[in-house]
């Protein structure tokens, strides 16, 4: 059995292990890799791919689940590695600018005895490639809220989900980044449709809602993921409370109004928490007969990948309820909301989980293709 090292130079944590995926793929080999270090201050997502088993890890490994075909395991240490490499082909990335070393496994493969090879992964380009396009003529465009920087070089998932639906739609779309903490309105005014999407950067918190608000009064079209479900509600608690200091506790503790609250302060009725502090991993919801959410995905459940702290405060679901907002999905016997759509809406819908980090090309999230269908007639 050999041990097999790829040296990896990329700078970007959306590429990290994905030339090593490749080599696992080529090998038929198993894919492991090692703990990483971020720059968590200057990419504050660079750790937001969600392990099945639950946990996160580095954000590319959103792409070796997607060469591999299936999900990627936690780190694993020295020893785990060395231990499944006496009885198995193992594949690792190295990346020395995420703190990685190989000499640690090359010192533990030649007292084991086990054969090592090693590989340099292809440099990249310098820039990262352009957003696919699949038109040249002048069009509305699909407003991605977030940094291009961001979409393409830490969290590649939203990016690269919308381009998926796309494709098998066979549309032609222009996407546009927008940086959220840009305050001017008329950037939204050519907006097809808004991608609102996840992430742990409370400093975008305040350009999402203003995104929302834009769409709820323009009637555009808006998808929004994890924390842009949260905004999205956010702003709509806005709108039918009159109320602009509604906020997420996360993105601000002193909020007069808190539209949603950590989970592990939610008391059960018998006194316990009964909410898991941190939910992350795959969970199956339950979804609402008669929603619009159900309907595109033909089923009573769905499966998805979680990773929030907080969730719809209890005490405002009523009047956002009867004010027109409708609840999708659920989970926790009806005490999390999941999902959120407003059917007076062309398309209002938001997601607690993560549907872009569904693995397969072939077969986006149906909420990705739904939704540039709703947009399509303005593309």
């Amino acid at each position: 059995m050999t041990l097999h090292l790829v040296i990896d130079h990329t700078a970007r944590p959306a590429r990290f292990g994905a030339a090593a995926a490749v080599a696992a793929l080529r090998r038929g080999a198993r894919f492991m890799h090692l703990p990483a270090t971020f720059d968590l201050a200057a990419h504050p997502d660079a750790e937001q791919y969600v392990h099945a088993a639950g946990g996160l890890g580095p954000s590319g490994l959103y792409f070796a689940e997607r060469i591999l075909g299936r999900p990627i395991a936690a780190a694993a240490s020295v020893a785990e590695i060395l231990s499944e490499a006496r009885q198995a082909d193992v594949v690792v990335p190295i990346h020395p600018s995420f703190g990685q070393d190989g000499r640690l496994l090359r010192e533990g493969a030649l007292q084991a005895g086990i054969p090592v090879d090693e590989e340099i992964a292809a440099p990249e380009q310098a820039e990262a490639a352009p957003a696919r396009a699949w038109s040249t003529q002048p069009c509305r465009s699909i407003c991605l809220v977030g940094s291009e920087h961001d979409h393409r070089n830490v969290y590649p998932a939203a990016l690269a989900s919308l381009q998926d639906a796309a494709a098998a739609l066979d549309l032609a779309i222009a996407i546009r980044f927008i940086d959220p903490r840009d305050s001017d309105a008329a950037l939204y005014e050519d907006a097809a449709g808004i991608l609102l999407p996840g992430g742990s950067d409370m400093g975008n918190v305040p350009g999402q809602i203003r995104a929302a608000r834009f769409a709820l009064a323009r009637g555009v079209p808006v998808l929004g993921l994890c924390l842009g479900m949260q905004t999205m509600t956010t702003a709509f608690a806005q709108r039918v409370l009159g109320d602009g200091m509604v906020n997420l506790a996360e993105a601000d503790p002193e909020a007069k109004t808190k539209s949603f609250v950590a989970m592990a302060g939610d008391m059960s009725a018998d006194g316990p928490a009964i909410l898991p502090e941190h939910r992350t991993g795959d969970a199956n919801v339950d979804l609402v007969p008669g929603t619009r959410l159900a309907a595109l995905m033909g089923a009573q459940t769905m499966r998805v990948r979680c990773n929030h702290r907080f969730h719809l405060a209890p005490s405002l679901r009523r009047d956002l309820q009867e004010a027109g907002l409708v609840v999708s999905a659920t989970s926790f016997a009806g005490r999390v909301v999941d999902a959120v759509e407003w059917p007076a809406h062309p398309f209002f819908l938001g997601l607690q989980g993560h549907p872009e980090l569904a693995p397969k090309t072939s077969a986006p999230h149906p909420v990705f293709p739904a939704f540039l269908r709703a947009a399509r007639d303005d593309l």
